[in-house]
C-alpha cells in the first residue's frame, strides 16, 4: 500500500480554513491521493454532528480541499520507516497538529503576544 503525506499549503490566515484545525503533517496509507484525503477527513471528523445553520461548523474537512492541503507520495525509504510505526488500526499512520484552529497560528500580521 502507498503512503501519502498531506501538508498544508495555504497561509494560516487564508479564509478557507474557516476555523478548522491545521495539521502540519498527516501520513496516510491509501491506494491513491484521493483515498488518502478521504481517509484523513474521515479520521479527523469521526463523530462530528452535521448541524444545519449559519453558526454551525463546516462538516467538510480541510483535507478535502486541494487549496488547503497537498497530497504527495512518501518516498520509499521514508515509507519503510513508517511501516515500523504503523499499528494497522487506522489508515492514518501519523498526524502532527500545528494548531487547533487557524486563529491559533501566529502570522506576521497577527503575532502572538505573551
Amino acid at each position: 500500500m502507498v503512503r501519502w503525506k498531506l501538508t498544508p499549503v495555504a497561509s494560516p490566515d487564508d479564509p478557507r480554513w474557516q476555523g478548522r484545525a491545521i495539521w502540519s503533517e498527516v501520513i496516510v496509507e491509501a491506494p491513491t491521493a484521493a483515498f488518502a484525503r478521504q481517509f484523513a477527513a474521515d479520521w479527523e471528523l469521526p463523530d462530528r454532528l452535521r448541524h444545519v445553520g449559519n453558526e454551525s461548523p463546516s462538516p467538510k474537512s480541510g483535507f478535502q480541499d486541494e487549496k488547503l492541503y497537498w497530497a504527495r507520495r512518501v518516498p520509499a525509504d521514508e515509507a519503510r520507516h513508517l511501516s515500523l510505526e504503523a499499528d494497522g488500526a487506522t489508515p492514518v499512520l501519523r498526524a502532527v497538529k500545528m494548531a487547533e484552529s487557524a486563529d491559533e497560528v501566529p502570522t506576521p500580521g497577527r503575532p502572538f503576544h505573551l
